[in-house]
This record gives C-alpha cells, sequence and structure tokens, in this order.
C-alpha cells in the first residue's frame, strides 16, 4: 500500500521495497542549472546539506566567468548555487575522474584538442574555501605527436577511493609504435607509482583496491576471440592473453575486480551474421583468475524468447523463431559485493525527410535486459524490464541509472504514465515520448533476483537526467522539465 503526503517541497513515499522504505525529498524547480548542466554533471561529494557536482555548458549562468570551462559548482537542495570555481581554460579539456579526499576535491583532466599535443592535468580544490590549491593546475602527462598520430587516455577510481589510475596511449601511426604510460595516484594526487608498459590492445581499464591497474583488450582473428589482459602494478607488469573460439564478441568490459578475479560482461554477434546488420545474439560473460593466470570461465548466454519480445517490444508470450535482436548496445554496468550486471538495451535512430526538404531525427529505445553474474561467471540471475521510448531531435533525455545498494541492484527511470504499478512486463509497452508526463520509477532486483518496482512521482513532466549515490547512501537524481531543473533525495531507510 502506497500512502502520499504533501509537506511543503518534500514527498514521502511509503513503499516496501526489499523490506525498506523509500523517503523521497523534492527541491524546488527552477533555472539555476540549465539542461546541459545536468547531462554533463559528475557527483563529487555532499558535506552538510550542500553538494557538489562538476559541470560545464556553452550558455552558463551569467555568474560564469567563462561558461564553456568545467566548473566545480556547490548547491543546495533546490540547486541555488552557494559557491563555485572556474577551472582555468579547461573549455576544450574531458574530465577522466574526479573524486573527493577528506577535505579536498582532486580532478584529472585531459586536453587532447590540439592535433599534435596531449596533456594530462590534475586540480585541487579545498572544499571549505572553494579555492584551487596554489592558484593553478599542474601538469601530470604531456606528449607531443605528428598530425596522423593518435592519442587515448583511460582513467578511473578504485572502489574504495583510494587510489586514482591514469593510462595515457600514443600511437604513432608511421612509425608503427606506441609509448603507454600507467601512473597510479593516492586520492590526494600524490603519486603512488609510474611505469611505460607494452599493453598491447586495450579499450578498457580499472584500479583495484591494491593500487593496481587492470585493462583489456579484444581483437578478432580467424574466428576466435583474442582477449589481453594487463595487471600492472609498481613491482611488475604482467600480461595475459586468452583465445577462445565461437561468435564474435561485440562489446565487452571489466566490471568488477573481485577477489583477485577479473569479472567480465559484454554481448556477442551470432558467428554467420553480417557485422553491418549489427546483430546481437546475447550475453557475453568471462572471469579471469589473476593468481592462477587462468580462465575460469568464458559463457555465452543465448537470448531466451522473452529477452528478445522485451528488446523488440513484443508480448511475452509471442514465440520467436529467431533468437537474434539489432542493434542492442551496452546501457550501463555495476559493480556488486558478489560481482557485476551489465545492463542493455535496443536503440535505434530514424532520420525523416519533411516535405519542405528539412531533415527530422528521432531516437527510440526499446526493452532494458540486465544479467548479473558472480566472481565464478555462474549466472545469479537475469531481469528483463519494459522500455518504448522515443525522442526527437537529440537523444540527451534517454538516460537511466544503474547502481547498487549492497547486494541489491537498482534502475532508475523515466517511463509512461499507463504502465504497471508493479513489476509486470507480460504486455508491449505503449509508446513514451520523453518530455511528456510520465512516472518517475526504480526497479529493485535482490541477490536471489526478486525484483520490486516503487513508483517515485506519478504523472511529472521531469525526466531523469543524471543521478549518483552520494556516500550516505542516499541517491541523488536530477531531473529536467524543459530549461527548469530540480533535485531530489531518494533514501532507503
Amino acid at each position: 500500500m502506497k500512502k502520499l503526503v504533501l509537506l511543503g517541497l518534500m514527498v514521502v513515499l511509503g513503499s516496501m521495497a526489499m523490506g525498506q522504505a523509500i523517503t523521497v525529498t523534492k527541491g524546488a524547480e527552477g533555472k539555476n542549472l540549465n539542461l546541459e548542466m545536468l547531462r554533463e554533471g559528475i557527483y563529487i561529494c555532499s558535506q552538510e546539506g550542500m553538494h557538489y557536482w562538476l559541470t560545464r555548458c556553452e550558455d552558463g549562468p551569467e555568474s560564469f566567468v567563462r561558461s564553456d570551462d568545467w566548473q566545480l559548482v556547490k548547491v543546495d537542495r533546490d540547486l541555488n548555487i552557494a559557491g563555485r570555481l572556474e577551472l582555468p581554460r579547461s573549455n576544450r579539456s574531458e574530465v577522466v575522474v574526479a573524486l573527493r579526499d577528506y577535505d579536498r576535491i582532486s580532478i584529472v583532466l585531459v586536453d587532447s584538442s590540439d592535433d599534435r599535443h596531449m596533456a594530462v592535468m590534475k586540480a585541487i580544490v579545498q572544499i571549505d574555501s572553494m579555492q584551487l590549491l596554489g592558484h593553478r593546475m599542474d601538469t601530470l602527462m604531456s606528449y607531443e605527436y605528428g598530425k596522423k598520430d593518435r592519442c587515448l587516455v583511460w582513467g578511473a577510481t578504485s572502489p574504495n577511493g583510494e587510489y586514482v589510475g591514469v593510462l595515457a596511449l600514443v600511437q604513432y601511426t608511421e612509425k608503427k609504435q606506441y609509448i603507454a604510460r600507467a601512473e597510479v595516484y593516492t586520492s590526494a594526487m600524490e603519486q603512488v607509482w609510474g611505469r611505460e608498459y607494452a599493453v598491447g590492445t586495450m579499450h578498457n581499464m580499472v584500479v583495484t583496491d591494491r593500487g593496481e591497474m587492470v585493462t583489456l583488450g579484444e581483437e578478432r582473428k580467424g574466428g576466435e576471440e583474442h582477449f589481453l589482459l594487463n595487471v600492472l602494478s609498481a613491482r611488475a607488469g604482467d600480461t595475459y592473453e586468452v583465445t577462445v573460439g565461437g561468435d564474435p564478441v561485440n562489446d565487452i568490459e571489466i566490471v568488477n575486480v573481485l577477489n583477485r578475479r577479473i569479472i567480465c560482461l559484454g554481448t556477442f554477434a551470432p558467428y554467420k551474421s553480417d557485422p553491418a546488420e549489427r546483430m546481437t545474439g546475447g550475453m557475453v560473460s568471462m572471469v579471469f583468475d589473476i593468481d592462477s593466470a587462468t580462465l575460469t570461465s568464458y559463457t555465452l548466454h543465448q537470448f531466451e524468447n522473452e529477452d528478445v519480445n522485451i528488446l523488440e517490444n513484443k508480448k511475452t508470450k509471442k514465440v520467436q523463431k529467431e533468437r537474434e535482436v539489432q542493434m542492442v548496445m551496452p546501457l550501463s554496468t555495476v559493480a556488486t559485493p558478489f560481482g557485476g550486471v551489465m545492463a542493455v538495451g535496443h536503440r535505434h535512430m530514424l532520420r525523416y525527410k519533411n516535405a519542405n526538404g528539412t531533415d527530422e531525427i528521432n531516437f527510440f529505445a526499446q526493452g532494458i535486459h540486465l544479467m548479473a553474474v558472480d566472481d565464478k561467471g555462474e549466472v545469479k540471475w537475469i531481469k528483463n524490464v519494459r522500455r518504448n521510448d522515443m525522442v526527437k531531435e537529440a537523444d540527451d533525455l534517454m538516460y537511466m541509472a544503474l547502481f547498487a545498494d549492497g547486494n541489491t541492484v537498482c534502475l532508475a527511470k523515466s517511463e509512461h504514465p499507463k504502465y504497471p504499478g508493479d513489476y509486470n512486463i507480460a504486455k508491449e509497452a505503449p509508446e513514451y515520448e520523453l518530455g511528456d508526463k510520465g512516472n518517475l520509477v526504480l526497479y529493485r532486483v535482490s541477490e536471489e533476483g526478486e525484483v520490486k518496482k516503487a513508483v517515485l512521482e506519478q504523472k511529472t513532466k521531469h525526466s531523469l537526467m543524471k543521478a549518483a549515490k552520494a556516500g550516505d547512501g542516499k541517491v541523488l537524481m536530477l531531473t529536467a522539465n524543459g530549461n527548469k531543473t530540480r533535485m531530489m533525495e531518494v533514501d532507503f531507510e
């Protein structure tokens, strides 16, 4: 039974999900932060009722000196700006990592806007004074290279928040050589170690609670999948090559390193399918044990009948002859105490030619498929969530949040107001144009696979734009209604 009590701007939703009541506190809507600032927002921390976000936008508030620079913004529950700090000349930079270290905030950015130069910069900010330490940003790495060369930078924070890892890779095209430098710092940005390594193929990187850097690379050669795993530390760099036969892997990434095991999840394509058709046959899970240097699990999980129906928005009773779906892509991953979870979904774009000759672009998303595995690669559960969303011109509003609350996995999103109030996926979902009135909902999946659904807000024009897990266990949700924005606090009691 749900009880809704209005008290000023506070809404208390008594909904027993996984045995917990959920309390929702809504801030006032306003125009202090615009839509772009919400989309770019990176949550850092909360302190004494204030929330610290790193963000930027081309058309920021008038108080911003350079509106396109990255800004550390201190806001209250109503998104009133109580303090801000502009990171100088950061308008052409991208944030690699940002985290709190006691009374400071550490930010790492990379500027590779120049075709022949890359610089990795660090900024240390005092939380109380909102001042840049030393009144400047310092350079961590800097490389010069040719116009035809390529530079890539990865960054990650360890789950315990004690370590920051940065890996820079410069590929010299004509020389057919590359340089890869890995550096690990404390949360205060004091270097722990740094070395150059031959990491080979890679596209994903994480940092462990031991201060190690783990990378993953994947290539298709001769009908086989070749995986390259590196475990880098101050002591050494260990490289492990794994070759497996079977269907081609579309996307795979590290979702957790638990009990010295690297847990990876992704998707695979049917063996004889045309790559141009972007077909997906299901999910792939892989677990590699670091200490024994062995592949302990590699499994292809083919889509079942229900999975295909959800991803194509068909009734669950429909019998599917084919178990393959076009244009399925990873949406989000989350590490859990038992292993990890990946969410995938069907996404596509349609371009129309209007009578006046102008182009119109619409974005669509159907279905969300989630798979959870443990550190042995065994499936904990597989669940599906209905989705049939559409948005015009830009896909900014097509956001869903995935996070863990202990062993419980939570998924938050906006959805059509006629969706069932409980977890019921039997019927097709009506098309929902994001930005229209809808429900803001939260799905919670227990470790055993039990699903509970809570409607956090009914028939609202606010769309979920960003969500983050705060240090006190609350979840902060940023929503937008046209040019009006708002923050909600969700507390699991």
